[in-house]
């Protein structure tokens, strides 16, 4: 197996766990911690997931674009214009909100999140049943 292909896939399937985590555990937790420490909760968060998610990103970014030069299939067009979604998700939709988080504790701004955030969730799933579909094709 190519070791971009298989750097490409480790990386998505560890995000997969991540994003799904975060999706059903972590975000719905920031309406129970209150104003009162959320502040520091959700910078705390930011920080810390930024450091395990942002190298992971942009290790499975490159691979793609690099994956793409050597096989211009459809799989690899379609897991490239995913993580195309999931980057624009993320600068787009869930940076502004926790940067308006980060100002002030605000339910209706977690519920956004949450919502917003299946984007990401849906669409690095779809990625790693590509990933699945290469690794049976091999």
């Amino acid at each position: 197996m190519n070791l971009l292909l298989l750097l490409n896939i480790i990386a998505t399937f560890i995000l997969i766990g991540l994003i799904w985590t975060i999706q059903i555990v972590h975000y719905p937790l920031f309406a129970k911690v209150g104003s009162l420490n959320f502040s520091e909760f959700h910078l705390t968060h930011s920080k810390n997931i930024t450091m395990i998610v942002l190298p992971l990103m942009l290790l499975e970014l490159s691979t793609s674009i690099l994956l793409i030069n050597q096989d211009k299939s459809m799989i690899s067009i379609l897991g490239l214009c995913l993580i195309g979604i999931v980057w624009a998700s993320t600068f787009f939709l869930q940076v502004p909100i926790h940067n308006q988080l980060a100002l002030n504790f605000d339910l209706a701004l977690i519920d956004k999140l949450v919502f917003t955030n299946w984007i990401r969730t849906i669409a690095w799933s779809i990625k790693g049943v590509l990933g699945f579909l290469i690794l049976y094709r091999l």
